[in-house]
């Protein structure tokens, strides 16, 4: 959420600095993420002054060109060479000296130089009004009017406006605080100065007009308000409300519906403005949305309503869902004259679902989904009405229809002044908590017996209890003012025991000197990754579509982030994740599994030109899953390794091959703290060596190789690896040699000859009978 300093000051004075405000907001809990220096032109026409052009004539080395002297107000009249076919002596220019910096409407930034043109020398330069970024014209340069003073500055020129805006991270409870309104709210407070009221006044009706309203059920409609406009006449909205927008990061649109989002984004009520001659028959009807029924939003996308929307409707069609987006049909155009404006406090449940469902984020449904002041619909209809009525000609035509059933009351609260000292552990004055509550909005009934008696604006739907209210004065007081106390003691507890934590470290460490990088995605899936859905977990309010099952595999996340490196030109994806995978069991129960999986895609090193790039492909993940094996005495049978299927690898638009290896972590674990881990003393005897070359079927894997070799093969071989495998001529076309090692030790003695070639006699009898080999001798 954005929110600017200069619109601050409409409803509190502050002096401090930016530095301190980011510090203030901080530590009351809406943490300020970064704050930036922004102005209503790019780059604040810093550098920009009026000059006289006195001189101008044309360059004597390029047709198209001028040679011109301007004043600025300097010593020295400046040497410009000019390219506009307009430029004349006697014209009010606006320069750009030396050193300015320049931001087109289109193209890249740029700094003005001393230069020489075709020869010509060039001390700044005369400026279009595209090139200040002002407008679109690019036919010449712009002439001020004559009256204008030589050396007056750009960016005074053109009332420039500079500004501070703080990006603020909201918390979902943090709904009072979602508008300038209230974080000028919480300034006043902490500084103690005076919060200014928004003044009001009395609407005049015009005329009376027959809208009917329906609200099919007040608990997904809580209030709706709205009051009908006559006499539009939509044009831009003036500077100063498409300044406070664009200091926000919200383009102009027109004079209507930047009044709306002005008054959104003071007070934090959204509000929604209808052309009136669209709706069908003068009937509004606030529903459920019926399932299958489409909506054409604002963006002329059209969305398929699954009937959980709360919807704004007319007899024909649906008008909006409420509280997330405007229907295209309804909205404001320039031929708009007459207009229903809506303010309502919609069920914040109801309107979450409807945003999530369709992953529509807007500035109202941010609003209503964190709770809205009730007491603001009527409020906001003042605010814009008198903005409407001033800038856009309009003329009242109904007086303001408001249904609000079930008037919603402030919370009553208990405080008492010994629990406000044993939770925060100091005394704090009578007149300092008074000043803090009234500051927040909470009203005092009474204070007697040491204790208050309040009741607490409904627009702070998490302080309802007397536990919240001291957290609410202890947030404002200052957590740096509560002291420690100087006797505080701790035990430390030391324990080198191998827990499963220290296993899940020791793995990353492993793989991280492999080349691995560790990524953490989100253990929420889109069910239409899932083709067998009956095991799937969902969620019962997911946040959108794409997050409304558990994951049953974390092969999707992982491609997620995969394709994600790859669109950034990291070709080299080399992952691994511990997490967990979810799924229902067949008595209606749910089941959880700890995994690692690991990910290779592209080259297991970076491109150099000392090494050969090697492919991270499926036999470089094999060989780290069984490096891990090995380093944690478990079976291979733990694990699974596979190529990821192309179908699945277009979901994502991903064009490398991905392989992928999942290790049951558990399993892992158990496996492992059972086996006994024993030293093994130093070779006494030497090692024997002995290789084999086999012809075999182009099929053999040499998981058979190594089975045969360690069933016959006696204790005595201790290990076996592929060295060579040749394919091509003079063999056939579906066979290939492979070269295999065999190392043999007898802990006991040294071997004979007799001993070894027994060994290796066995063996090539068994890859003869068994795998149909030949041997090469």
């Amino acid at each position: 959420m954005k929110i600017s300093l200069n619109w601050l000051n409409e409803y509190v004075d502050i002096t401090q600095s930016a530095e301190a405000i980011e510090k203030i907001l901080t530590a009351t809990g809406l943490e300020v993420e970064h704050y930036e220096a922004v102005d209503s032109i790019k780059g604040g026409l810093r550098g920009f002054v009026v000059g006289l052009v006195t001189e101008c004539q044309k360059h004597p080395n390029a047709d198209k060109l001028s040679l011109t002297k301007v004043d600025i107000g300097s010593a020295e009249l400046l040497s410009i060479v000019c390219g506009a076919p307009n430029v004349a002596a006697g014209q009010k220019v606006i320069v750009a000296a030396v050193g300015t910096s320049i931001f087109p409407l289109v193209g890249e930034s740029f700094v003005i130089q001393k230069a020489k043109i075709r020869g010509e020398a060039s001390e700044g330069m005369i400026c279009a009004e595209d090139e200040i970024g002002i407008g679109t014209s690019h036919d010449g340069i712009m002439v001020l009017p004559e009256n204008t003073k030589i050396g007056t500055l750009g960016k005074d020129f053109f009332n420039v406006t500079s500004d501070i805006v703080f990006e603020i991270g909201l918390t979902a409870n943090r709904g009072d605080a979602a508008s300038h309104y209230g974080v000028a709210r919480e300034l006043a407070t902490v500084l103690n100065l005076p919060l200014k009221k928004i003044e009001t006044r009395e609407l005049e009706k015009i005329s009376i007009n027959n809208l009917k309203i329906s609200v099919e059920n007040s608990s997904d409609c809580l209030r709706y308000s709205g009051i009908v406009l006559n006499s539009i006449n939509v044009k831009p909205s003036p500077d100063w409300i498409q300044n406070r927008l664009k200091s926000i990061g919200l383009n102009p649109i027109n004079n209507v519906v930047d009044i709306t989002n002005y008054v959104l984004h003071s007070i934090g009520q959204p509000l929604h403005a209808f052309d009136l001659n669209t709706i069908a028959n003068s009937e509004i009807f606030i529903r459920k949305a019926k399932a299958g029924e489409v909506f054409k939003a604002l963006d002329s996308k059209e969305y398929k309503l699954a009937g959980l929307e709360l919807v704004i409707a007319d007899s024909n069609q649906v008008l909006c869902v409420a509280g997330v987006y405007g229907g295209k049909e309804s909205g404001v155009s320039e031929s708009t004259k007459s207009l229903f404006l809506e303010s309502a406090l919609f069920s914040p449940d109801i309107v979450r679902k409807g945003a999530k469902q369709h992953a529509i984020n807007s500035d109202a449904s941010f609003r209503f989904e964190r709770g809205v002041n009730p007491e603001n619909t009527i409020l906001a209809i003042h605010l814009a009405t008198e903005l409407l009525i001033k800038y856009a000609d309009a003329q009242v035509g109904s007086i303001i229809y408001d249904n609000y059933p079930n008037i919603l009351k402030p919370f009553e609260v208990i405080l008492r002044e010994e629990t406000i000292e044993k939770v925060c552990g100091i005394k704090i004055s009578k007149e300092k908590v008074e000043q803090i509550l009234k500051g927040l909005g909470i009203v005092i009934e009474s204070f007697e017996d040491h204790k208050w008696s309040l009741k607490v604006p409904y627009f702070k739907g998490d302080v309802t209890r007397e536990i919240d209210v001291i957290e609410e004065l202890i947030r404002i007081h200052g957590f740096e003012n509560i002291p420690l106390n100087k006797n505080l003691k701790t035990a430390l507890n030391y324990n080198n025991t191998l827990n499963d934590r220290k296993y899940e470290l020791n793995a990353s460490k492993l793989l991280n000197g492999i080349g691995f990088s560790e990524i953490m995605t989100n253990s929420l899936d889109a069910d239409k990754y899932y083709e067998d859905k009956e095991r799937l977990v969902y969620i019962a309010n997911p946040l959108s579509i794409e997050m409304n099952v558990m994951r049953q595999t974390m092969l999707y996340s992982g491609l997620n982030e995969i394709a994600y490196n790859k669109n950034r030109r990291i070709e080299n994806t080399i992952f691994f994740e511990f997490g967990k995978v979810y799924q229902t069991t067949e008595n209606g129960g749910f089941k959880e599994q700890e995994q690692l999986v690991l990910f290779s895609s592209g080259y297991q090193t970076k491109e150099s030109w000392e090494l050969k790039k090697m492919p991270a492909d499926y036999y470089f993940l094999k060989s780290v899953v069984n490096r891990l094996c090995k380093v944690f005495n478990v079976d291979e049978k733990l694990t699974e390794i596979k190529e990821v299927e192309r179908q699945e690898l277009e979901i994502f638009d991903i064009k490398d091959a991905v392989y992928f290896a999942v290790i049951d972590w558990q399993k892992l674990i158990k496996q492992t703290k059972k086996n006994i881990f024993e030293l093994q003393p130093l070779p006494k005897f030497p090692m024997v060596k002995r290789d084999l070359s086999l012809v075999l079927d182009q099929n053999t894997s040499f998981n058979m190789i190594e089975k045969i070799a360690k069933q016959y093969g006696s204790s005595k071989l201790i290990d076996i690896n592929v060295f060579d495998v040749y394919e091509g001529k003079p063999l056939e076309q579906n066979q290939k040699s492979v070269s295999v090692s065999f190392n043999l030790y007898d802990q006991e003695k040294t071997m004979t000859d007799k001993e070894i070639d027994s060994i290796m006699s066995k063996l090539m009898e068994q890859f003869e009978n068994q795998l149909n080999a030949v041997i090469r001798k």
